[in-house]
């Protein structure tokens, strides 16, 4: 999706989380509101989690687990492990 459609559709959700908080004050009053609320930040939560997931555990291929995700986790991994290593004379 492109940048302008996701801003779009961003606006969208906004404008319709304000109206549910709206229609839940009109109709129940503020535990409503708090419900609505509550369930709007959930939803955000799962979106969020559902998108950023698979980018956050992309490994590269042949990669173990304890792999570094980028460059310069890589060096530091190898400065820590060679700091860890005794010193042989």
């Amino acid at each position: 999706m492109e940048y302008g459609a996701a801003r779009f559709w961003g606006g969208v959700v906004g404008v319709l989380a304000a109206l549910a908080v709206i229609a839940g004050y009109l109709v129940g009053g503020a535990r409503l509101v708090w419900a609505v609320s509550a369930v709007e930040v959930l939803a955000v939560m799962a979106w969020v989690g559902y998108r950023f997931r698979g980018r956050a555990h992309q490994r590269a291929a042949g990669e173990g687990p304890d792999a570094a995700h980028c460059e310069r986790c890589r060096r530091a991994r190898e400065r820590l492990e060679a700091k860890a290593q005794p010193v042989r004379y």
